[in-house]
This record gives structure tokens, sequence and C-alpha cells, in this order.
């Protein structure tokens, strides 16, 4: 049995060596790959007093260092669209004036080349007027996100400390 077993493997190799190279065998391909390099959209609206024009901000990254170009259509609501030419650069829409409360504003980014880039899409809700009078502020100062209280008195600390041990260094020598 054994001498069968050896006898087959020494006559199915160089057999499966022939077909191998003649080509006969299953052809190897790659898997499905799709080269277009994803995008991505971000949309800003700025604070918007009642009365005055919505601006929407519109923004197309690629990863790597080539800009996608193509067009942005950006809508407000369901009652204002428009679509601009986008080449690389933020892109600013003026849009309608809108009464007061929530809306909502989406852009939508359809490349040239679309087997170089692929397209995106995002939104974001805005309001109108909320907590604002006549173009003003609420008033207070805006949070910069500027250190603790605790990590400024430790550091206070820590220099008082070290101006301690230098002066008392200096007596003793």
């Amino acid at each position: 049995m054994r001498r069968y077993l050896v006898l087959g493997s020494v006559v199915l190799a160089p057999l499966a060596l022939l077909l191998a190279l003649l080509g006969l065998a299953s052809p190897a391909s790659a898997d499905p790959y799709t080269p277009a390099v994803p995008t991505s959209c971000r949309v800003s609206v700025p604070a918007t007093v009642v009365g005055d024009r919505v601006v929407v901000r519109v923004r197309v990254s690629a990863a790597g260092n080539v800009q996608p170009t193509g067009t942005v259509t950006v809508d407000v609501d369901t009652t204002f669209s428009r679509k601009v030419r986008y080449d690389g650069v933020a892109v600013e829409v003026r849009g309608p004036r809108l009464s007061r409360g929530e809306h909502k504003a989406t852009a939508t980014f359809v490349p040239d080349d679309a087997k170089k880039f692929s397209g995106c899409r995002d939104s974001v809700k805005f309001d109108v007027g909320a907590g604002q009078q006549g173009g003003g502020g609420t008033g207070g100062l805006p949070n910069t996100g500027g250190p603790h209280l605790g990590f400024l008195l430790a550091g206070l600390g820590l220099v008082a400390t070290g101006g301690g041990l230098v002066e008392r260094g200096r007596r003793r020598a």
C-alpha cells in the first residue's frame, strides 16, 4: 500500500508541475479593487442672526496631497439648493434669509473623475437667532480652553519651592 502511495505521488507531482507551467491550472486574479480615493466633506455654518443671510462653508479633503475637484451641491432645508464648482479650496455659499429656529444644511460632492475620487456627503444642523439679539453676542467671554486653576497653583508652588531651595543653597556656600 505504501508503495502505491509513493508511486502515485511520484507520477502526480510532475504532472501537476507541467499543468501549472502550461497555464491549464486555475488562473490567479486579484480581488475586485476600487482605485478611487475616498473623500470626506465638512460643512460648517457660522452663527446667524434672524434676517441675515446664512453662510454655508464646505471643505472637501482626500488622503494624500492631491486635492479633489468637482461639483458641490449645497442644500439648506428644502427651500434652497445651489451647485458650485470645487477646485480644492473651501467654498462659501450665501444662502437664504431664514426664520428663527433649527435648520439643516447639506453638502454633496461629486468628483470630476469618479475613477480617481469617490463622492461624499455631510450635513449639519444649526440654529438661527438662538440667544442672539441684533448681532450681539451673549455678553460673556468665550471659553478658550486655558489651563485649570489647579495647574496654575501647582506651577506657582513649584516655582516658589525652587526659589527657596536655591536661596538656601546659596546661604550655605
